[in-house]
């Protein structure tokens, strides 16, 4: 006879592949007529964005963007001492991931980790960017767990505390910001824009039902030469605030919410104030928003199983299943000194400070969690050499956070996410620059590893082991209540009442009391 068990759906997901792989978008660019020759290349930035993506058997596709800004000082007598090139590159890249196919789901995020550009001659740049991608494919999976048999008080079950995690989609969203900044009084107007930069910055992320609402801010830096003699280069920076609805199906108010911002395509004009000057500019930004639900779901889930008067059959299953074992965050205070290369002019004063915080991997030694990461810092800086007025250069530096956590095991997974709060500097003379980052760290650590769950119970015709009514037990290494009860057809309930146990834990040598027969199971 079949016995009817109490069975929860738990909709949860189950990864199929994780890949960290890079590629190279290089390309040779030719100046445009309208530009002068160069001189001397000063600095390079950009940002890498991706297009499109799909999930092929056993591979992933990624098509994205790299755009590259490259600041020079020009050959020639031309207006302006500075002048800058952008050119906008696409880049394919194919990641193997056995196990793949295109009804599974893909999370997938792309940086540029190196920006490079060699001077072929004063018409010709070779320029090269590292690509790291990371991706994620996971398989939506609806488990039935057995929670509880129904109406039937002969039978003691065994249950495993589960903690899972249940994950919407991660949707990515477009999101356009159009706003005229103005340039401050202290400025002179703008003659030409050398660099655009803006960098996305989450502030809040509120689930509600199948749609988040997501509040942050992008901070723009403008730098320019001057509409006199354009021989002044200018700066100034500039926060966009924003508010937006996004669609994120599955999703449920009270739950986490996970967001990442990427930078897409930007537009601007140049446009004149009432008084006729050029203080105004018209910007229109591209930002591309992936989100996600994130909710953690206690379940008892039965393991075992036995009956005390009769003989039963069990049939399990086994999930591969990634359970939830806890969450923490630190902030984290990070010192560094970033020298002028001795190739480069003298600092003077500073333009832009743009880091980019990136997290290489996790150590697990016992209990102790290790994080490392590196921290790209691209410098901008005002010189006192007029034949180069700015320069710029690259400083990495490397930092750890160490996390104490009880509850490592053989099969433990972290997920570490890194974010720069703030930064701040001082200038050491004009040779170097003492860096200070605040950076938020957060490390989710989850258990990976096959759970077996009782899925089917057959009642048959039997008689159960016979044992003595009373007997004297001496616990053996590895015993717990649950196994001795079930071994003399008892309940854990009834060993510890005769025992006046006040809890189930019991130590090797221990002298037990076991009445075995008992009929009810509390």
């Amino acid at each position: 006879m079949l016995i009817k068990l109490l069975k929860e759906d738990i909709r949860t997901e189950e990864i199929v592949c994780r890949k960290y792989s890079q590629t190279i978008a290089e390309s040779d660019v030719i100046v445009p007529d309208v530009k002068p020759d160069i001189k001397r290349v000063l600095d390079v930035s950009g940002n890498v964005y991706i297009t499109q993506k799909s999930i092929q058997p056993d591979r992933v596709f990624i098509q994205g963007k790299v755009k590259m800004t490259v600041l020079y000082a020009p050959d020639g007598e031309v207006i302006g001492k500075i002048k800058s090139l952008s050119v906008t590159q696409e880049f394919n890249h194919t990641i193997d991931c056995r196990g793949a196919s295109p009804d599974m789901l893909l999370f997938a995020e792309a940086e540029g980790e190196n920006y490079e550009a060699i001077l072929v001659n004063s018409r010709k740049l070779n320029l090269r960017c590292t690509i790291g991608i990371d991706a994620k494919i996971s398989t939506p999976a609806i488990v039935p767990l057995t929670v509880g048999i129904e109406d039937n008080p002969h039978i003691a079950t065994n249950t495993k505390r589960l903690c899972l995690c249940k994950n919407t989609e991660a949707i990515t969203s477009q999101i356009v910001l159009r706003e005229q900044l103005n340039i401050p009084s202290a400025n002179l107007p703008i003659g030409e824009i050398l660099n655009v930069s803006a960098t996305p910055v989450p502030i809040e992320l509120c689930m509600m039902e199948n749609k988040a609402i997501a509040k942050g801010e992008v901070n723009v830096s403008l730098l320019y030469n001057d509409d006199l003699d354009g021989n002044t280069i200018q700066f100034t920076e500039h926060t966009i605030p924003f508010t937006e609805i996004l669609d994120i199906r599955g999703s449920a108010e009270g739950m986490e919410g996970e967001i990442e911002y990427s930078v897409g395509d930007m537009y601007y004009e140049i446009g004149q104030d009432s008084d006729g000057e050029a203080r105004l500019l018209s910007i229109e930004i591209i930002l591309f928003a992936t989100a996600k639900g994130i909710e953690n779901i206690e379940i008892d889930a039965v393991t075992d199983a036995y009956s005390l008067d009769s003989v039963i059959n069990l049939s399990t299953k086994s999930y591969n299943l990634e359970q939830f074992v806890d969450k923490k965050t630190a902030e984290h205070t990070h010192k560094t000194e970033a020298k002028i290369p001795p190739m480069l002019p003298k600092l003077d004063r500073i333009c832009t400070i743009n880091p980019d915080i990136k997290i290489n991997r996790v150590g697990i030694d016992g209990n102790t969690i290790t994080v490392y990461g590196t921290i790209h810092t691209n410098i901008l800086y005002f010189t006192k050499d007029e034949e180069v007025p700015i320069s710029g250069f690259n400083h990495i530096s490397e930092f750890t956070q160490e996390f104490n956590c009880a509850d490592i095991t053989p099969d433990t997974v972290c997920d570490a996410k890194a974010n720069i709060a703030h930064t701040s500097f001082t200038l050491s003379g004009n040779e170097s620059i003492d860096l200070r980052y605040v950076t938020g760290i957060s490390l989710k650590i989850f258990k990976n590893g096959e759970t077996t769950i009782i899925d089917d119970i057959t009642e048959t015709d039997g008689c159960i082991p016979v044992h003595p009514a009373i007997t004297l037990y001496f616990v053996k290494h590895g015993d717990t209540l649950w196994n001795i009860a079930k071994r003399f057809c008892t309940t854990v309930e009834s060993i510890m009442e005769i025992n006046n146990l006040d809890s189930d834990l019991i130590y090797p040598g221990q002298r037990l009391r076991i009445i075995s027969g008992n009929k009810g199971v509390a």
